[in-house]
This record gives structure tokens, C-alpha cells and sequence, in this order.
């Protein structure tokens, strides 16, 4: 496990050019060296002996040397990211959820007319503790053809309202996808977003078979899972990146009446692309006045993000050569 704090930022957009720090609109995200002066190449992070990834926000008003008032860019900005801690960098594309998926296919199966056949569906995401439960369909078999008995589960599967899968059949197959959870709806959800981890077992048994009755695999019955993906850079993902990043920003307080919390910049439906920068700064520890390092996280999500300047201004900065 990597323990680490986490910094995360939330663009609306990575502009193709930069002139000035109060030039960037909100939700612009750009690069900064180690006095926070822009880096508008990637040319120019290579020179930077620290990166700062930053977001502008609203414009506020600044009372200058001469008496005027001018309106300057209010950035928020990553954690500090030295050239000499070693960093990394992912950076990628949003990647769509896809639900898991298990197909039963009977097309081969022998089927015994008047046997009992139980369809049992193991679930394992239960985050909040180590277990997991099940839920058991059975039918018996009126005939000896697999497209009856396949039907025959479809109806049954679909009719159970605290289902966690949707059946669908084609001939003698029959395919098992799972539910998204509805949960964890809206940027303000008190849940984290999470998906359905499955496995299925097909067996039959004999009914009224004292001391035959027990459950044996069905002949010819083929079971193939195809594994999901809850995504990368989905918009709930980046909604629970934030809350959790929530409690480094300032005061947080959900517990009751009023709550109090910073306003969420995730937007519902956004496709973000993202870049996840780990690194271990350097500094000196009071102990023994010796160089510590300490493991830091800097989460950028933005959609468009990857080709831009800030993503080629990253791997500038870590590979020590303009990356064009």
C-alpha cells in the first residue's frame, strides 16, 4: 500500500499557449517553477530545479503599490515537486467504466427433464467488511432443452427486484451483466463510487433422490467471466479524489447541520484525463538534522490533458529533456 499525502486539482481545461499568470481563465491548468513563475513550454520545466502544478480560480482584487486595483489570477497550487525526489508520472486518457459480465452457455449441456437446476451468484464487493453473500436462483426443468431451461432463468433473474445484474438470453446462452450501483448518484454523494465483483455456479440436483441428491456440475455447461473496469478518470473517481483531498484544504465538517465544506469542482459527466505524480521530497528532519524524505501524491484532472503543455511539461521535468 502507498501511504502518502495526496494533493488533487481539478481543470476545466489545458490551454494550447500561456503568456501570464493572469492571462489563465478558470480552471486553466499550468505549470509553475520553484519561485512560481509560469512555465509556458516544456522547454522551460526542464531548466526548473521544482514543479508546481497549479489551477487558477476566481480573479481577485489586489490592491497595488501605486494605490490602483487590478484583478489577479487566485491559483491553487499542487504540493511542491523537487527535480532531486525522484519523480514519476501516469499519465492517461479517460477510460469508460464497463460492468462485469459472465456469460452461462448451455448450447452442449445434457438437461434432465424434472431435475432441479440452481444458478448461485457470489458477491464480493463489500468494502465495509470481509464478506460476501449470495444470491440463489433455481428452476426445475420441464423439458430437456436448454433454450427452455436458459428462458426459464432469464424470467426468473429479471423478476427479482433487489437484483444486482441484468440477464439477457440468446438461444441456450444466458449472460449475467451487473448492475452499476445507485448508491453514489451526484458530485455531493455521501457514498464512494464502487462496482460489482461477481462470480456464478451453475448445479443441479435430483429431487426426491434421498442419497443420490447431491449438487454435481451440469455436463456440457460452460461458464466464462469477463472482468470489468471502473474506469479511469470517470467523474465520480475524480468526486471521491477531491472529497478525500478535502481535509488538507481547510476546515471540513459533514457531520450535522450546518456542513461545512468546500464547494466540489468535479463535474457530473465530465470525461477527465489525468496525471498521477508521485515523488519523495527531500528535507531536513529536526531528529538528527539529516535529509528525511517524505512520499508525496499529486493528482491533475482535466479533460484534454493529455498532448497538452502540462503533460509534456511533466515529462520534461522528469526525463530532463524536452519531450515534444
Amino acid at each position: 500500500m502507498i501511504t502518502s499525502v495526496h494533493s488533487v486539482l481539478i481543470g476545466k481545461q489545458a490551454p494550447a499557449s500561456y503568456t501570464t499568470v493572469d492571462a489563465l481563465a478558470v480552471g486553466d491548468v499550468a505549470l509553475f517553477d520553484e519561485n512560481k513563475a509560469l512555465i509556458k513550454t516544456a522547454a522551460d520545466a526542464v531548466n526548473a530545479n521544482s514543479l508546481y502544478v497549479g489551477v487558477a480560480g476566481e480573479k481577485m482584487n489586489v490592491t497595488m503599490p501605486d494605490g490602483t486595483v487590478a484583478q489577479k489570477a487566485n491559483i491553487d497550487f499542487s504540493t511542491e515537486i523537487q527535480k532531486a525526489s525522484k519523480p514519476s508520472a501516469v499519465i492517461g486518457e479517460y477510460v469508460a467504466p464497463i460492468e462485469e459480465k459472465i456469460v452461462i452457455t448451455l448450447t452442449n449441456a445434457t438437461i434432465i427433464a424434472g431435475n432441479r437446476y440452481v444458478l448461485r451468484i457470489v458477491y464480493k464487493d463489500f468494502e465495509v467488511n470481509n464478506f460476501q453473500f449470495t444470491h440463489t436462483y433455481e428452476v426445475y426443468a420441464d423439458t430437456t432443452d436448454a433454450e427452455d431451461l436458459v428462458a426459464a432463468f432469464l424470467k426468473k433473474i429479471n423478476a427479482h427486484k433487489n437484483r444486482r445484474v441484468q440477464a439477457s438470453a440468446a438461444a441456450a446462452v444466458l449472460t449475467l451483466t451487473a448492475m452499476p450501483k445507485d448508491d453514489n448518484e451526484g458530485v455531493y454523494s455521501l457514498n464512494e463510487y464502487s462496482v460489482v465483483s461477481m462470480e456464478a455456479s451453475l448445479y443441479e440436483t435430483i429431487p426426491g433422490a434421498l442419497l443420490a441428491n447431491q449438487p454435481k456440475a451440469v455436463v456440457g455447461a460452460k461458464i466464462e467471466k469477463t472482468a470489468g473496469n471502473p474506469g479511469k478518470g470517470y467523474w465520480k473517481q475524480v468526486r471521491d479524489a477531491e472529497v478525500r483531498n478535502m481535509g488538507y484544504k481547510g476546515h471540513v465538517f459533514t457531520g450535522a447541520y450546518p456542513e461545512v465544506e468546500q464547494i466540489r469542482k468535479t463535474v457530473e459527466g465530465t470525461e477527465y484525463d489525468y496525471a498521477i505524480i508521485e515523488n519523495d521530497n527531500l528535507y531536513l528532519s529536526n531528529d538528527n538534522q539529516y535529509i528525511k524524505t517524505t512520499p508525496l501524491t499529486t493528482e491533475v484532472y482535466c479533460p484534454s490533458l493529455v498532448d497538452s503543455i502540462v503533460d509534456k511539461g511533466i515529462q520534461s521535468f522528469i526525463a530532463g529533456k524536452t519531450i515534444a
